[in-house]
């Protein structure tokens, strides 16, 4: 079986396949029976007795990736098959009653309470291909088997609007024992091993990307490209996007260039496939469409140019159709440029770059994918994304699809951008009549009963000569996973909904049967009533429609997707009613009507009945992180910390870079309570000497344990977070809680400080400053380290404020304008004799805290210390100054203390002692750099300063607090 991998390539048609021997005694074509039996029941029992003979396993394997193939081209690539698929797969006694057997078909590939969408075309060929790779023996053989199985479970998946927890767990499982499989064949130089594993990787990261596992599928594709030694870089060059534009400003671009020969080998495969069926067309001899061949031939000429889809020009008035790069100098190219290797260094972006053979192109788009899949709407990450697609598209590519897949992206990405916005949407409308229109005429024959009627087009249908062959459309499907063609025109309503045209998307989804969507159109327009008897016409049976609500009886049978459109109605009307009705429908399976009713609870903070409803939905869905972080926040309100703890854990263990679970986390873990002692090992010998204590000791207990991992915690959150201030301020408040004995984290506490007040300085001014952690930082600084008693001299002779003065004149009522800036006065030479966390404080108050003290007594009181700490008594006896000003101005703003309480007035008279012994003990002291006293007029400031309080406070005479002042004030005469 390893042998054929991927098996068929062989060039037969898929009728071919379909109708020979083995095929027609598995479908019970040749079956004699007395009584008719079950048709999916006899399939799969056939299977099992056929599969005893090993030497079937192969043909089975032909043909049930013919069957899937064949669905494919019928649903996302075109064009229509050349066969009636009912009448190849159904025998004729079966056909009487289609339409009942094609809801057991739908019934069988059910997963999770929700059926595939009803108006899928050859539902039987994806059913066939199911019985087959679904069968143990066949997909656990070995890894041909295996990857079958995988790649059927996950076009599995996308058959359903929503995502399937048994799907997803069944693929991730396959996909972990492939990956080892695989690499040991690579490992072992087995045939095309690097090839599978390259295909394995892209198509794993094709399905990580569409669960949302963005980092993981980026991943694969960096492995993927290097194992291909496919080398790709997104860098900057200088060019112009606009016709006006006058001087080239850096554009973001990507080069890329495929191994060599391998574009070559591609085209030259792709030209013999084209002779071949020109020959078996001219000889009359082609059965139908082939599917993918290995034969090669010589090189094509350079006239020959591969088809490809209509590329539709933008046609602004201001953007260019193209980046118009300049010619690379040895300016031009960025900075990175220099990190390039060699061979990408050398490309010039100014002119076309060399063509990448199909699977690096595909590696490209799975890259752009999985950026975007962030989040689409992000400016940034839009512009980071569209060169990965303009590289594809204006390099080219020897693939129908592959080309294909880039006009998609590419539609995607412009979107969202008021200029691309028209091009994206139309280059969709084009790629929908590409392949919609091609497969519409299938399904108009296959499933017309169903009541679907043809699509329409904007853009005339290509002629035949201008289209791919089966086999180039279907050589990378698995690969590139297209949607399926309901799913591309669902898209293109969903752009006419962005874009305004809602009477255009309510047909596109009328046509398609897609009534939840239809539904939520109508709610959108302000016609929620008429969504509501939509949904209840479909929902509930015509008798009880007219019932109140809660009280209506479902369907027989009902709709394919009930459970959903249960919720819808819930959501729309508020009836808890629904969400349980949704659930039970689905048998217990349909996690979103448990989430629905969660959310439901926790709007009217009923928290114990939402837990309840969330522990519910993750009983189906382990692995959906916005659940676990619903169940962290529910049992936070409940005070379920420990709870709290690993529902927030399962989030971060899922994404690790959700800052908001991270934040969460930390908070459960400070609200537990502190760890206790457990008995620890004993490490000691029995015949030593233990002081009597024969029993197990026990360990030490941390009661700081949880405070370190909550720290942890927010140092992650902030990291991925660096612009919310709430994360910074709790992730410093969490590292001051740490006593010194414990091991304060100094550093974290003075950058996690500098980052709040760069984030709330603006609105907050010195109210940024949390004055209550900033007086422990100064007294442990200060008391600390040593202030070097040497500087440079010559620089420090004479600094220039902001204003123009110079430092010697800081004794006059100039000081007040600028003072704070002398604090930048600091010299190199004695920082160089500080520890970084000194120096790091320093450059804290100098550029930070220092210019937003305005009007805070304590601030300026920490920033005296600082300076007097620095031996800046000039500096100290300044700020002390402006500390007491602003402290008489707290108490009362026009400075008159007749009115206020004794406490008061206790206070203020504190505070001017505390003023006045400054002045006596800074005054007479050298100023720092230029020499001299710090205040000669000391005495003098000191006893005016007393005397203005007691001038103003004279309702306070004769009292304690004034006898205090006035004897401060008489020590103070000569």
């Amino acid at each position: 079986m390893d042998r054929l991998y991927p098996y068929p390539k062989m060039g037969s048609s898929f009728l071919e396949i379909l109708q020979d021997s083995l095929t027609r005694k598995l479908l019970g074509f040749d079956a004699v029976h007395a009584e008719k039996t079950p048709f999916i029941s006899g399939v799969t029992s056939r299977l099992k007795f056929l599969l005893q003979d090993a030497s079937t396993h192969l043909s089975f394997m032909k043909l049930g990736y013919t069957a899937l193939e064949a669905f494919l081209q019928a649903n996302c690539t075109g064009p229509p098959l050349d066969f009636d698929s009912e009448t190849t797969v159904v025998p004729e006694m079966y056909r009487d009653d289609i339409g009942s057997l094609r809801g057991q078909v739908l019934e069988y590939l059910a997963v999770d309470g929700t059926r595939p969408y009803h108006l899928t075309s050859h539902i039987e060929l994806f059913w066939l291909a199911q019985v087959i790779f679904s069968n143990p023996k066949l997909a656990e053989e070995g890894f041909n088997g295996r990857r079958a199985r995988f790649r059927l479970d996950f076009w599995h998946q996308k058959l359903f609007s929503e995502e399937s927890p048994t799907l997803r767990d069944r693929i991730y499982a396959d996909a972990e024992i492939l990956e080892r499989q695989l690499a040991s064949r690579v490992e072992g130089r087995a045939a095309a091993a690097e090839e599978h594993f390259v295909e394995f990787l892209v198509e794993r990261a094709v399905v990580r990307t569409y669960y949302g596992d963005d980092a993981l599928a980026r991943a694969d594709l960096a492995r993927a490209a290097g194992v291909r030694d496919f080398q790709f870089a997104l860098t900057g060059a200088l060019g112009k996007r606009t016709k006006y534009q006058v001087k080239e400003t850096s554009q973001l671009v990507v080069l890329a260039r495929s191994r060599n020969g391998e574009a070559v080998s591609d085209e030259t495969e792709q030209q013999q496939r084209q002779e071949n069926e020109q020959k078996q067309d001219a000889n009359g001899t082609s059965t139908g469409h082939p599917t993918p061949s290995n034969s090669t031939s010589q090189p094509p000429s350079s006239q020959d140019v591969p088809i490809k889809p209509t590329n539709l020009p933008l046609n602004d008035d201001t953007l260019l159709e193209q980046i118009r790069f300049n010619h690379p100098t040895e300016s031009s190219m960025t900075q990175v440029s220099e990190a390039l290797p060699e061979s990408l260094a050398s490309l010039d972006p100014a002119a076309q770059q060399p063509r990448l053979s199909p699977m690096d192109s595909i590696i490209l788009l799975a890259t752009a994918s999985s950026i975007t899949n962030i989040s689409p709407t992000d400016g940034l990450i839009r512009e980071e994304t569209l060169p990965y697609a303009t590289r594809v598209l204006e390099g080219g590519s020897s693939n129908w699809q592959v080309y294909t897949q880039a006009l998609l992206v590419r539609s995607r990405i412009e979107g969202y951008r008021s200029r691309t916005a028209e091009r994206g949407l139309l280059q969709l409308q084009a790629l929908v009549d590409q392949v919609i229109a091609e497969t519409t005429a299938t399904s108009e024959a296959e499933s017309g009963n169903a009541g679907s009627s043809a699509a329409t087009t904007f853009l005339p249908r290509p002629k035949s000569a201008e289209s791919a062959t089966p086999a180039e459309r279907l050589k990378y499907i698995y690969q590139l996973s297209p949607p399926y063609n309901w799913e591309l025109e669902a898209e293109l309503a969903a752009r006419w909904t962005q874009m305004g045209g809602l009477k255009t998307a309510l047909e596109i989804y009328e046509r398609l049967h897609m009534h939840a969507e239809v539904a939520l159109c109508l709610a959108a327009t302000d016609r929620e009533a008429e969504a509501t008897k939509l949904l209840r016409g479909l929902v509930f049976d015509d008798a009880s429609t007219k019932s109140e609500e809660g009280e209506e009886s479902l369907r027989s049978p009902s709709p394919a997707d009930t459970p959903r459109l249960l919720c819808i109605l819930g959501d729309l009307t508020g009836q808890l009613e629904y969400y349980d009705q949704a659930w039970t429908v689905s048998g217990n399976r349909y996690a979103r009507a448990q989430r629905s009713l969660a959310r439901y609870f926790a709007k009217r903070r009923e928290f114990q009945s939402a837990r309840d409803a969330y522990l519910l939905a993750l009983g189906v869905s382990r692995i959906d992180r916005q659940s676990w972080f619903a169940l962290g926040c529910t049992q936070l309100e409940l005070e379920d910390y420990l709870g709290a703890v690993e529902s927030f854990t399962r989030c971060v263990q899922l994404e690790d870079d959700d800052a908001q679970a991270w934040s969460n986390l930390a908070i459960s873990l400070l609200k537990l309570p502190q760890p206790t002692a457990t008995p620890a090992p004993s490490t000691v010998l029995p015949d030593e000497e233990t002081g009597g204590d024969n029993g197990v000791p026990e360990s030490v207990p941390d009661p700081y344990q949880h405070v370190r991992e909550a720290l942890r915690a927010l140092r992650r959150a902030a990291t991925l977070k660096r612009d919310d201030a709430r994360i910074w301020d709790n992730y410093l408040t969490v590292a001051a809680s740490l006593p010194p004995h414990a091991g304060t984290p100094w550093a974290e506490i003075v950058q996690a400080m500098g980052r709040v007040i760069e984030l709330r300085s603006k609105k907050e001014g010195e109210g940024a400053v949390d004055l209550a952690i900033f007086k422990v930082l100064v007294d442990y600084i200060t008391s600390t380290f040593a202030y070097p008693t040497t500087y440079d001299e010559a620089e420090s002779e004479e600094t220039t404020d902001v204003g123009g003065n110079t430092a010697a004149a800081s004794t006059d009522a100039n000081n007040d304008t600028d003072a704070t800036t002398a604090a930048a006065t600091e010299t190199g030479t004695e920082r160089s004799k500080l520890p970084h966390i000194a120096r790091a404080f320093l450059s804290l108050v100098d550029t930070q805290v220092a210019p937003l003290a305005t009007s805070s007594s304590t601030l300026y009181e920490l920033l005296s210390d600082t300076s007097l700490w620095r031996r800046r008594p000039a500096q100290a006896l300044l700020y002390s100054e402006k500390a007491w000003r602003a402290f008489l101005t707290q108490v009362s703003t026009v400075e008159e203390f007749d009115n206020v309480s004794e406490k008061q007035w206790d206070s203020v008279v504190d505070k001017t002692i505390w003023l006045m012994r400054k002045y006596h003990d800074l005054g007479p002291t050298e100023r720092e750099r230029t020499g001299g006293q710090v205040e000669p007029k000391w005495r003098f400031k000191a006893k005016s300063a007393g005397r203005r309080v007691l001038g103003r406070g004279k309702a306070w005479e004769g009292g304690a607090a004034w006898e205090r002042l006035e004897k401060e004030i008489d020590d103070l005469k000569e």
